[in-house]
């Protein structure tokens, strides 16, 4: 890695989907200095300069770009670089929103298909951690008929969610925080935070990710009725609504 690197960003389509937008940031990088995104199969690209904080705000029109969805999930060849730095990725381009009871892709409602799916080795055993455990886990799910996965209760592996990608699955992605935790306590509380802010900052450009969920099977408990403190179910729905 050079002194100076591209350690995080974040791109995605606006509500109006008229453009993407976001932010790169480069680490240990000098204000002023100079960022590049290019799209180059959609011809589209731009430079942005860096401020004392590191990152760069970004926004290329969308024009010609194809949505991802599942029945398409196009995905695009993504170029970041700065200095003597250079990243590339696969991301595709969609948005998630709801209206009342309908969850909204790209504008329009979906039905979600699904099932839960835990990160072991369906034949040999132990955690799905290679491409052929992905292949099968994954093939299993369109064999359903399933546009829809949630991946329980921890991020897996990042195979399986750039499969997601590639395959046009929808996913629910979900950090370790189950039953009975003490929320009452800070640092409980502290650390399911972090976790879901680890997970975000991993998987946050992943186009198949369509809700991060922030606990399972946690008791009603006083704590989690406390008007003061938000519960889960209520955390999930408005990190699903502002992303």
């Amino acid at each position: 890695m050079p002194q100076s690197f591209i350690d995080e960003y974040d791109l995605h389509l606006n509500h109006e989907r008229t453009a993407v937008v976001g932010w790169v940031h480069v680490q240990d990088a000098s204000p002023g200095a100079t960022v590049t995104v290019a799209i180059p199969e959609a011809n589209l690209s731009v430079a942005a300069q860096l401020d004392s904080s590191g990152k760069a705000l970004i926004r290329i029109p969308a024009t010609g770009l194809e949505l991802w969805s599942p029945e398409q999930p196009k995905l695009y060849r993504l170029l970041l670089s700065a200095g003597e730095d250079k990243l590339e990725d696969e991301v595709g381009f969609r948005t998630v929103e709801t209206d009342g009871l309908n969850i909204l892709l790209n504008g329009k409602p979906i039905f979600l298909r699904g099932i839960s799916i835990h990160a072991e080795a369906p034949f040999r055993g132990g955690r799905a951690i290679n491409d052929k455990d992905v292949e099968t886990l994954l093939g299993w799910v369109r064999e359903l008929g399933c546009n829809y996965v949630r991946l329980a209760h921890y991020p897996h592996d990042q195979r399986m969610t750039r499969a997601t990608d590639r395959m046009g699955i929808l996913v629910w992605s979900e950090i370790p925080v189950y039953w009975a935790e003490h929320f009452e306590d800070p640092a409980v509380l502290k650390e399911a935070q972090q976790q879901l802010s680890e997970e975000i900052r991993r998987d946050r450009n992943k186009a198949s990710i369509i809700l991060w969920s922030v606990a399972n099977e946690t008791p009603n408990t006083r704590t989690e009725r406390d008007s003061s403190r938000p519960s889960p179910a209520m955390c999930a729905l408005s990190i699903l609504l502002a992303w």
